[in-house]
This record gives structure tokens, sequence and C-alpha cells, in this order.
């Protein structure tokens, strides 16, 4: 093929395009050779720039005999200026076998890779299964556009994890306390009653509580080379051991009241607790303790004590003492203690609230709250120690309640509208419920791998003993058996490095976790502690979330 263009000629041989320079008295340079090339349509070929220098140099060494009239116009001169290079694709399978990656170098002027060719590849390559047709079509046009000679790189295929089959599942058929706290009863005027629930929720005997339903097989999966992978199926899980509930004489995946009563979600199973219905507690009364679910209709007076095995509903005040639960603990209006001392890690408190479960209220203030679960307070919480999962004041879809001053620990973090008071009230929030724990394990093992280091060094120090002695083989064999209990010190302690690093990373990652919300305004004064990062706020913000960085405890736009 042949390409006039002014006074050259350009030919394509063999991948190689050459020029056929016939010299004159014009100049010539290497810009003007480019871009001759460039209106040849060899633009984006790999340009010679040696051979395109020596044309030149030899140009105007022949140009200058035909000015001194040594040589007449027109001798030709004949280099190799260019070369047209197809694309290249490469195809790399990872280890293990789940992602396949193709690389396109672009073509210098020649042929681009087509999406039949990087599939055609992949096939050569071992490719069998999970081609991302969307992906190739994008890489292939994005290389075809590319500059000549860079490099494209994207995943042409991906393999297919196995999924494991879902274990029993266990589906609650009535409603507990816990449902039963989230719906208040709308008045027939619109208005929200907070403090009524309608009616508590029980079970009569023979009643259907929960049922199971059977697991699902697993799924396997596939590399990308047609290797398939197992499945676990899901396991069979038993039904957990409760009072008042049986399994189905008729259907071993159905769990049945055996006694009226007010159900309690546990794990795997329902509890159905007998229940104890009294209008008040008061001197009258006396303490109330009972091991079933206790509801009260009234209010619980001050310096009175309410223990109950199962769920305990306060439809009024409590002023008391002490209410503690097995359950969850709902109460309907507010939770009212006093002050002792001065508000602070051990201050007194005259109220106490203990619950496995969750406990709600309206209002709570200057009480000692401690629950397995999640506190709400629909409205306020004044000058409170907490110890909870987490704190809610407000509402699930709308937290808009107020939490002034107190003390806060917990394992996931903190919801309300305001936080703290203009006045800067002690308010401390620890979130490190969770980590602790695995510090406690941190240290634990640390102390036991000191200990394990001491041990390895009294069994070297004993070996180099029996090095300085005669090599019998009593000797030997105790040397034999030193080293053998000297390695198996350092395996246990390798493992316990390997725990107290894992421990640290999930640590890291449930300090990463937890943040504070706040929905309308953080004021100053706020104690925040992740971990030993603390952070208190010396100014107001609007909404905001204070959350663990990289960079330490900070305050963000919620």
């Amino acid at each position: 093929m042949t390409v006039n263009v002014l006074a050259c000629q350009f030919n394509l041989k063999d991948d190689l395009v050459f020029i056929h320079m016939p010299v004159t008295q014009t100049n010539l340079t290497a810009e003007l050779v480019k871009e001759q090339l460039q209106q040849a349509g060899y633009g984006r070929c790999l340009l010679l720039q040696d051979q395109i220098k020596n044309l030149v140099v030899e140009y105007q060494q022949v140009q200058q005999k035909i000015k001194q009239q040594l040589q007449a116009e027109g001798h030709v001169l004949k280099y190799k200026v260019a070369e047209r290079k197809h694309a290249v694709l490469s195809i790399e399978i990872s280890s293990d076998a789940m992602i396949a990656t193709a690389e396109i170098t672009a073509a210098y002027g020649g042929n681009p890779i087509s999406a039949n060719d990087a599939v055609k590849a992949g096939q050569e390559a071992g490719i069998v299964f999970g081609f991302q047709k969307e992906q190739i079509l994008h890489l292939v046009a994005q290389a075809s556009r590319a500059e000549p000679g860079s490099k494209t790189k994207a995943d042409i295929a991906q393999g297919k994890l196995p999924t494991p089959g879902r274990d029993s599942v266990f589906e609650l058929l009535i409603r507990d306390m816990s449902n039963r706290s989230k719906q208040p009863v709308a008045r027939s005027e619109g208005k929200v009653d907070l403090r009524d629930f309608g009616a508590i929720a029980s079970v009569k005997a023979g009643e259907a509580l929960m049922r199971r339903h059977p697991p699902t097989k697993g799924k396997e999966g596939m590399t990308v080379t047609g290797t398939r992978l197992s499945a676990l199926d899901g396991q069979q899980l038993p039904w957990g051991a409760a009072e008042g509930s049986a399994v189905s004489a008729e259907n071993p995946d159905l769990l049945v009241a055996s006694r009226d009563g007010m159900p309690r979600l546990l794990d795997a199973c329902v509890a159905v607790d007998e229940v104890f219905v009294i209008n008040k507690v008061d001197a009258g009364s006396g303490h109330i303790i009972f091991k079933g679910a206790v509801v009260i209709n009234g209010d619980v007076a001050e310096a009175m004590k309410v223990v109950a095995g199962g769920n305990v509903f306060v439809k009024g005040l409590f002023e008391g003492d002490l209410i503690e639960s097995g359950g969850d603990i709902t109460i309907g209006g507010a939770i009212i203690g006093h002050q002792v001392g001065e508000v602070g890690e051990d201050t007194e408190l005259s109220t106490v609230v203990r619950a496995k479960g969750n406990v709600q209220c309206t209002l709570a203030q200057y009480a000692s709250i401690k629950c397995a679960g999640r506190l709400t307070v629909s409205k306020q919480l004044l000058h409170c120690q907490v110890e909870a999962d987490s704190v809610i004041a407000g509402t699930e879809e709308k937290a808009n309640g107020k939490i002034v001053g107190g003390r806060y620990y917990l394992g996931n973090g903190l919801r309300c509208g305001n936080l703290g008071a203009p006045s800067g009230s002690l308010l401390q929030i620890v979130l490190n419920k969770q980590m602790d724990p695995l510090i406690e394990k941190q240290n634990v093992l640390r102390t036991s791998l000191v200990g394990l280091k001491a041990e390895m060094e009294l069994v070297k120090q004993h070996v180099e003993q029996l090095k300085q002695m005669e090599k019998s083989p009593a000797v030997q064999e105790q040397m034999s058996a030193m080293v053998e209990e000297f390695e198996e010190h350092r395996s246990i302690a390798s493992a316990f490095i390997a725990d107290i690093k894992h421990l640290e990373e999930q640590r890291r990652q449930l300090l990463l976790s937890v943040c504070v919300e706040v929905t309308q305004q953080l004021f100053a004064g706020v104690e925040t502690s992740f971990g030993n990062e603390i952070l208190k706020t010396k100014k107001e913000y609007g909404a905001s979330r204070i959350r663990l960085s990289e960079q330490g405890v900070v305050v963000e736009p919620l």
C-alpha cells in the first residue's frame, strides 16, 4: 500500500512504515516527518525516533551536496520511520481462581482487541465460568480510545462463592412486650397517649407461640476455571428451654403455650410467665417479688421494690428504690429518682432499674439504669447513670428527645435530639462496653504470654547446660525432650500473639462502628470516650455525629 503526501511517499510492509523522501532545497525536520506521518494516517504508529533522526541527518548531508552542485536534486532516501503494533491482551487468573483480569496494551496504529478476542483469550487461558459481559465491553471500548502503548485493566470473569445454607429460623407468632412497647395507642381525635400501650400481651394454654422453619440447602460455588466449590447445608437448630411453653405433640416445628400468661421472647423459644397483676405498689401492698411477669396498673411509690423473673409493666410512675426484671421493663410514665450526692461516676442515686432485656419509659431522672438491651426514653433523660447496649431518646423513627447530664456506659451508641445543656452540666458518654471484655481477654493473654516466655527461657538454659555435659544416650534423650518442650511453648506463644492481634483488630473495628447521633443540638461540655480517645465539646453544634476516625474523635455534621 502506498500513500502520497506532498513530495514524499509512505509504504507499509510487514507492519513497518517506510518513507521515500526525495531530497530537495526544502529543509526537512523531525517534526515535519511526524506531521507527514500524521497526515498519511500513520500518526498512532510507534515512531522510530532514531530512524527519523538518521533520515534528517542524511537528508541534510545530501541537501548540502545539492547546494554545492555536487549532486542533482531528486535523490530518494528510504527509511523505516514507524512501526504498526497491534493491541496486546494478557489474562491473569487469581491464585484462588475466583477472579480473572485482562490487561490490554493499546495498539500503535494496529488492530484493537475486540470483545470476542477477549472472551476467546480467556477461554484459552482456562476460563469457563463467570464472564462479565459489561466489564468486557467497557474494557475493550476504553482500550480502543486509550493512548498507544498505555495499559487498561479490568476484571472480565468472576467466580461464585458458595452460599451456606440458612440455619433454622424461628418465627414469632405472637406479640411480646418488646413489640408492644413501640406501639402507643392513638386516640380517636388523632392524639397519642404515650402512657397507654393498649392491652398487655397475653396468651392462652395451647396457643401457638413460635414456628421453626427448616434449614435450607447450601448452594455450591464455582471458580472461573470451573472447579466446583461445595457449600455447607444449614443446621437444624434445637428448641430452647423455657417455662410455660412446649413443643406441639402434632408438629415438632411448632411451640405452644402450656399455660396462660404473658409471653417473653428468648433465644429459640418463648417463655410464658405467670402474671401477677396489682393496681399499685406502696406501703399497703409491700414489696413485690414474683417469679413470673408483673403488671402494675398504677404507680410504684417511694422506697418500694419490684423484683420479677419475667417482664414488668408499670402503667404509671415509678418512684421506688428498685425495679428488677428477668426480661423487659416498660414504664408508661416516668422514672423519678433523687440525687443523694454530687453527680459523677460513683454518685449514689435513690432509684435503681435493672433488666436483662430492654427498658422503656417516658422520662427518667436521677436513676441508675442497667439493661442488657436498649434504653428508650420518649421525652427526657436527666442526670442518670446508664449502662446499656444503646440509648434512644425519642423514638426509633424520630430521635428527638433530650439528654441532660449523667454518665452513660454503652456498647452500640446513643441517639437523641438534644445532648447536653446550656449550663454545661457534667455529661459523660463512654462507648467501651463491648471493648472492655476484649481488653480483659488481651490482658489475660499477655500475662499468659509473659509466663510462657519465662518458661521458654528456663528450658533454653537447661538445654544449654545439657550441651556442656557428656553426650550419653540419657543426656541426648533429655535434650530431645527439652527441645520438643521448647517448640511446643513457642507454638503456643505464637497462637497467643495471633489471638492478641485479632482481638486488637476486633476492638478497633468496634470502636470505628459505634457513634453518638444528635439530630437537633449538641451543647458544650459533653465528654465522649472511645477506648482511650476522649473528646469534650467546647462549643454548640447543630445536628451532629460524634465518632472515632483514624485521626481521633471527631464531630461532623449529621
